[in-house]
């Protein structure tokens, strides 16, 4: 009966929409900035990389914390994999509405943001099984790590990105409501806040002092792709597993769980993150 509670009671709690809410702007907000604005101002550049080392690996994890019900293959194949197909195929022709030439790869779904729909297909499909498994999260960061050192994982089926962002998904599903109340008595949270800003400050001063590229934390190539040997690699992508856990357990700490006027957006995140991209590649061309 416990378990029912807690299935019932996940997809409606207003922390986790407003978390959503939060993490949605942000992703739409940091594809905006993305377009021009990095290019040319520094504080946006700095805003630009604090954003992309957490902003998806949050998302996941939001993901997973809502797929603890069974899943039904079906259900998920219409609900994810034919709206995959769908938006790559928006995404590609308001490429080709512009005049521009662009391969139709739906297999290998780079410049577009569907990776996050084949993902969570993938997730759901198999975290039932992957979910039981002990240890399981410090396992597939490690095998995540050692991924980067592989020219194997590519864009082809996203799947770098899904063994990069699968530990967050993971985290997710085993994360439980009551870890949540737990943490939310700490008393200092303006100390965490802080911290959270200094960290995330250092972080990007090290990337961009460092010529580390952004794409390290989209988690698309290998190391030696992104221009650093395997062990820097493998500090960084350690350093962003550190960092994003932080934030995501900041954020579940310090975000209000009470009902807004933009709560409802907490719920159609979907849909947003379906046809923002487009529209921004239409509105940019």
């Amino acid at each position: 009966m416990k378990i029912k509670k807690e299935r019932a009671a996940v997809p409606y709690s207003c922390l986790i929409d407003n978390i959503k809410v939060l993490l949605i702007f942000l992703v739409v907000f940091n594809h905006i900035i993305a377009f021009n604005l990095v290019k040319v101002d520094t504080v946006v550049r700095y805003v630009w990389y604090a954003i992309t080392i957490f902003h998806m690996p949050a998302f996941v994890f939001i993901s997973g914390y809502l797929s603890k019900k069974p899943q039904n293959v079906l259900k998920n194949f219409k609900n994810l994999l034919i709206p995959y197909v769908l938006g790559y195929t928006l995404t590609w022709y308001s490429q080709i509405w512009l005049g521009r030439s662009v391969d139709y790869e739906i297999l290998r779904p780079t410049g577009s943001v569907m990776w996050y729909i084949l993902a969570l297909f993938i997730y759901r499909l198999t975290i039932e099984a992957l979910g039981k498994i002990r240890f399981i999260v410090p396992l597939s960061i490690i095998i995540a790590l050692w991924a980067g050192t592989r020219p194997e994982f590519t864009t082809f089926l996203s799947a770098s990105r899904i063994v990069v962002f699968f530990p967050f998904f993971v985290a997710g599903y085993l994360w439980k409501s009551e870890y949540t109340k737990v943490i939310r008595k700490f008393k200092g949270k303006i100390v965490v806040a802080l911290f959270v800003i200094i960290l995330l400050f250092v972080a990007t001063n090290y990337m961009i002092g460092n010529n580390i590229p952004v794409d390290l934390f989209r988690g698309n190539h290998s190391y030696l792709a992104s221009g650093m040997d395997n062990v820097e690699g493998m500090v960084v992508r350690g350093m962003m597993y550190l960092i994003s856990f932080t934030v995501i357990f900041a954020l579940l700490m310090l975000m209000p769980d009470k009902r807004h006027p933009f709560i409802f957006l907490g719920r159609n995140t979907m849909g947003i993150y379906f046809f923002h991209y487009p529209i921004m590649i239409l509105m940019n061309g």
